[in-house]
């Protein structure tokens, strides 16, 4: 059984997951597990893509099937140039960041981490929600723009769409269900810092031996 600490945190965009999660792993100095796991799944897997962000916790763009059609017609392609599909990422990255949490304890950022490490040892999974407003208030501070709700509203619809939906595609689950996760909370009305605290002051008392 893995022994490792292993903090997974799902989030809707805009919910403040990416700086909760460097938060925490700075905190208890844990290794932060982002996006740049994506673009080394990337790498391990050949792709030729200059942006994965098409792919990242979603499903394949509709112009994938266009390319793979065209491949088929070209006698020879070399590894250099690879369109990696989301299942074949989704399954490099899982086995990076295994790799990664085998070798000391780590916070996963979304990904399906909740239902990756669900069996292990020193685990827990953590959700963030939010307003539709907080959350447009946040990603508008985050990109130093003015908050422009209407638009910012249906951007988070899309990509909260999308993470459900690879959510359950390679895990069967419910991204957005409660029942799926050890802990929930809603940041609406905190700051990044309530944020922190709460979350750590949960991680210390169901990991007592965490406490500096």
């Amino acid at each position: 059984m893995m022994k490792n600490y292993v903090i997974t945190i799902g989030r809707q965009l805009g919910a403040g997951g990416a700086v909760l999660g460097k938060a925490v792993a700075e905190h208890f100095g844990f290794q932060y597990i982002d996006k740049e796991f994506v673009v080394l799944a990337g790498k391990q897997l050949h792709a030729a893509l200059g942006d994965l962000d098409e792919f990242d916790e979603k499903g394949d763009p509709y112009w994938m099937g266009m390319v793979y059609t065209a491949m088929g017609t070209i006698p020879y392609l070399g590894d250099s140039w690879v369109v990696p599909t989301s299942k074949q990422l989704y399954e490099e990255q899982t086995n990076i960041m295994k790799e990664a949490v085998a070798k000391g304890p780590c916070v996963v950022i979304g990904r399906c981490g909740s239902q990756i490490f669900k069996d292990y040892e020193n685990h827990t999974s953590i959700f963030l929600q939010g307003s539709v407003e907080s959350r447009a208030k946040r990603l508008a501070e985050v990109l130093g723009k003015p908050v422009e709700l209407e638009k910012d509203a249906k951007h988070i619809e899309k990509e909260d769409k999308e993470r459900a939906k690879y959510y359950q595609t390679y895990t069967g689950k419910k991204w957005d269900d409660m029942r799926e996760y050890d802990f929930m909370l809603d940041t609406s009305t905190l700051t990044d810092e309530q944020i922190k605290d709460i979350v750590i002051a949960y991680l210390e008392a169901k990991f007592p031996e965490l406490k500096k």
